[in-house]
C-alpha cells in the first residue's frame, strides 16, 4: 500500500515523500529591489523535508507585481537572491520549484 511518506517519481523527478507545500504569500523579500535575502533562505530551508516545496508567486517583471516585498527574479540581484533560497533547501537534499507570475 503507498502511502503519503513514500517517494514519488515524476519523470525525471524524485521526491523524496508525497508532502507537497503550497505556494504561500511571504511578503518578505528585501526592500528596496524585492530581493530574496537570508530570511526567505531559512524559511524555505526549514521546509526541505516536504518532497517538494512550491515558492512564493515571484514577478518575472516589475509590471508582474501583485503584493508588496514580494520577491522578483528579472533581476542580477533577484536571482543571486533565489539562488540563496535553493541553494540552502538543496543542502538539506530538498526539491524546490518557482512560481512565476
Amino acid at each position: 500500500m503507498t502511502t503519503i511518506f513514500d517517494s514519488l517519481k515524476i519523470g525525471d523527478l524524485t521526491l523524496k515523500n508525497r508532502f507537497v507545500m503550497a505556494p504561500l504569500t511571504r511578503m518578505r523579500s528585501q526592500q528596496p529591489g524585492n530581493i530574496p535575502h537570508e530570511l526567505n533562505a531559512k524559511y524555505y530551508s526549514q521546509r526541505a523535508t516536504a518532497g517538494l516545496i512550491i515558492s512564493e508567486a515571484t514577478q518575472v517583471s516589475q509590471t508582474g507585481q501583485g503584493y508588496p516585498a514580494t520577491p522578483g527574479i528579472y533581476s542580477t540581484d533577484q536571482i543571486n537572491g533565489w539562488k540563496l533560497v535553493t541553494d540552502a533547501v538543496h543542502e538539506k537534499e530538498g526539491k524546490i520549484f518557482l512560481q512565476f507570475c
